[in-house]
């Protein structure tokens, strides 16, 4: 599975975010690389359009990560695919790159 849903409650505010897995964050901070963004939402800022597709998904705007240090990622995410832009300091910039599948333990039941 590529993406998935979590219902989250925020002081009250409850929306809906995806889970995915970005390659250039993973990279740049050694970590997963879990992004869990607010999507197709108003209850929470910023938020971001999702077409529903969790197994090649298409989000928009664009994603502007900061890592440790000086670290930047930034991409938008189309059909399943990270197209980094050439602002990112990791070495994907200028790439494009096929989102990776999500860790098993995050798509487990809660």
């Amino acid at each position: 599975m590529k993406a998935a849903l979590r219902t989250i409650n925020d002081h009250g505010a409850e929306y809906t975010a995806l889970m995915f897995a970005c390659p250039g964050c993973a990279e740049q901070d050694h970590n997963d690389g879990i992004h869990i963004l607010p999507v197709n939402t108003t209850a929470k800022s910023p938020a971001w359009e999702w077409d529903g597709d969790l197994e090649a998904p298409t989000i928009s705007p664009s994603i502007l990560s900061h890592g440790s240090g000086d670290g930047v990622c930034h991409s938008f995410l189309k059909a399943g695919v990270f197209e980094f832009l050439g602002d990112s300091t990791h070495s994907m910039a200028g790439q494009n790159v096929p989102m990776p599948d999500l860790p098993a333990w995050y798509i487990e039941p809660q």
